[in-house]
């Protein structure tokens, strides 16, 4: 993240918005230059990475994506229902032993 005084910098070319996230409004602050007129400029301008852009586009399919993988529990379901479904024990002890997990 890249945190700017607008004071300092009059533009910056690397601030393209994207659709999935669209920027606040920034704050304003009034400064009077010499001739005594008003002018508004934003207090700070704040610049987010392509990285944290690619994070928030990652967040947003996860957030889409729905909860339970209806095809893998049918598939159980089935192979209960048909009694070929079996645990293998062993697997699953070592699962639960397993510290890494």
């Amino acid at each position: 993240m890249k945190i700017e005084d607008p004071r300092s910098v009059t533009s910056s070319p690397n601030l393209h918005p994207t659709a999935a996230a669209t920027p606040a409004p920034a704050k304003t602050e009034t400064q009077r230059p010499q001739d005594g007129r008003a002018v508004n400029q934003p207090a700070a301008r704040v610049e987010l990475s392509s990285r944290s852009r690619e994070m928030h586009q990652a967040l947003a399919a996860a957030n889409a994506a729905p909860d339970v993988r209806t095809d893998k529990v049918d598939a159980a379901k089935q192979r209960i229902a048909q009694g070929t479904y079996s645990v293998n024990a062993e697997a699953v002890a070592k699962g639960i032993l397993d510290t890494r997990a």
